[in-house]
């Protein structure tokens, strides 16, 4: 099977290759390589001297209505665990005029992801804990998909093995990358001014990869979105509002009755916005209850932070029993900046013990035209999150650029976090109360690139070395980034890199501590 897999992948490449060598002149070709090489470890880990390289090549051709596309990994290092050279992903897909149809790999999202979502993460590179296997994180489908429009109507279908994006292409993993299958489809209708009403359909059978137990689902969800304001002629002002509800393992006649009992597996969310001129105000509502199916990903109701002691704190989304409400709003004074506030709360249960996460965050941006030097950003942050035993958080800082000749610039970043940490009463163990500290700076040139520091301190007793448990943890590395040509950007880390929790896109994932240096170049055609 190995064979006949391997053998399948080079014929893609070559087929690929062919057609690009005898493409014509009206075809569109793009490259994307992104080569990672360590020379480290993570702390107080053997060797420390280990060595390791990943790159990642994608390569996109069109030709007319036709479009294919691979992306080829590779992953080495010193210790050979786990090493691949393999090709992760690829694609046929055809257009014409308002249908599309695609085989291979896709990602698709039916409503808000309530029942199904697949995506991937762009440049962010997943090194697992434990295992040290890297990859470009993916949460993708194999199989086949197919849009279409006509008129205020669309849809699409698709069905397809899924990949839940936690295991590498090598062929020594224990346990495999695409299992399972999962079919869906969505169809909408565009009904007045913007208003528009759809529903969706998700069929999945044993996704759980790493359980084994052979599972089979069924879910169906309903959505609105419409701005009731431009319904009635208003577009001074908008307010537009979506609301999906979802059920799992539920007939056509249950769905209608919209229970959201604590046996009932259900999904409910509700988003608004209010923009009138310089005001915005946003509030969502979430209802999640034995909704972790491992194909979907609904919103989590949570703010993604630019600061890094924020984003590391990030609460992540518990869909088997959550639920919650999110605000924010923002005023833009013109000419000066933009002030932000934002209130987040979920409530869950966990292990029969009730638990809560709150967060209030304000935020100060100031960016005077008359001095167009210079832009300040201050915070500050309270939060709890009892479902990762924070029983409280204060966070403050800012960020302050000062530019000078319109090329240069200098950039500092000041962040503080206090926090206690409580046990389970039967650790016996008093509350943990800790700090971090973080402070970078950066010297940047327009079209050459950046320098910077950064250093951070924490006594977290979780964090510190069992060689010298009674002395804060300190982090601290130089980075430089480069602009080598048009295409071609590198970066490179020396020094001692703080891991934890990061953030993007709403997708929250692990990065190890590392030690040593770390170089990554980014090539695009």
């Amino acid at each position: 099977m190995k064979l006949r897999a391997s053998v399948t992948r080079a014929g893609a490449v070559g087929a690929l290759a062919s057609l690009l060598i005898a493409a014509p002149a009206r075809a569109q070709v793009s490259f994307t390589n992104l080569a990672q090489a360590q020379a480290g470890n993570v702390p107080f880990t053997e060797p420390p001297n280990r060595t390791d390289l990943y790159n990642q090549a994608r390569l996109d051709a069109v030709f007319g209505p036709l479009r294919f596309g691979a992306r080829y990994e590779v992953r080495e290092n010193s210790e050979r665990v786990l090493t691949y050279r393999e090709i992760s992903q690829r694609y046929a897909e055809w257009t014409e005029g308002n249908l599309r149809g695609r085989v291979g790999n896709f990602y698709t999202l039916v409503g808000r992801g309530l029942i199904h979502r697949s995506w991937e993460l762009p440049g962010v590179v997943i090194d697992q804990p434990g295992s040290r296997s890297e990859f470009g994180f993916a949460r993708d489908v194999d199989g086949v998909l197919v849009e279409g429009e006509a008129g205020p109507f669309s849809a699409h279908a698709f069905t397809g093995e899924p990949n839940d994006g936690t295991v590498s292409p090598s062929p020594d993993e224990p346990f495999p990358r695409y299992i399972g299958q999962v079919s869906g489809a969505q169809a909408a209708l565009d009904v007045w001014r913007g208003a528009r009403l759809g529903a969706g359909y998700v069929r999945t059978s044993n996704v759980e990869s790493f359980t084994g137990i052979s599972r089979q689902d069924e879910l169906g969800t309903g959505f609105l979105e419409a701005d009731p304001l431009a319904l009635a002629g208003i577009t001074a002002v908008s307010l537009p509002i979506y609301a999906e509800y979802a059920q799992l393992k539920r007939s056509f006649t249950e769905w209608w009755s919209l229970e959201r009992g604590g046996g009932v597996p259900h999904a409910l969310y509700v988003a608004t916005n209010l923009i009138a001129g310089p005001l915005a105000v946003s509030a969502e509502w979430k209802d999640y209850r034995l909704f972790r199916i491992g194909t979907n990903d609904p919103p989590s109701l949570v703010r993604e932070h630019a600061f890094a002691l924020l984003n590391r704190a990030t609460h992540v989304l518990l869909a088997d029993d959550e639920h919650g409400y999110q605000f924010e709003g923002s005023y833009a004074v013109p000419g000066w900046g933009t002030a932000t506030a934002n209130h987040s709360r979920a409530d869950g249960i966990v292990s029969s013990t009730p638990r809560r996460y709150f967060e209030n965050y304000f935020e100060l941006r100031a960016a005077p035209e008359r001095v167009g030097a210079v832009e300040l950003t201050l915070f500050f942050d309270k939060q709890q999150d009892t479902f990762s035993r924070i029983s409280e958080r204060n966070s403050w800082g800012g960020s302050g650029t000062v530019r000078a000749r319109r090329d240069y610039s200098l950039t500092v970043d000041l962040e503080r976090s206090d926090a206690t940490r409580f046990f389970a009463p039967a650790a016996r163990r008093s509350p943990d109360s800790y700090s971090d500290q973080r402070v970078s700076v950066s010297v940047a040139r327009a079209d050459w690139g950046s320098i910077g520091i950064l250093g951070e301190r924490t006594s977290d007793p979780v964090l510190r070395s069992s060689k010298r448990p009674n002395h804060d943890r300190r982090f601290f590395a130089t980075t430089v980034t480069a602009r080598l040509a048009e295409r071609h950007t590198a970066t490179l880390l020396v020094g001692e890199r703080r891991g934890g929790r990061a953030c993007t896109a709403g997708t929250c994932y692990e990065v190890q501590d590392f030690k040593g240096a770390e170089l990554r170049l980014t090539t695009r055609y």
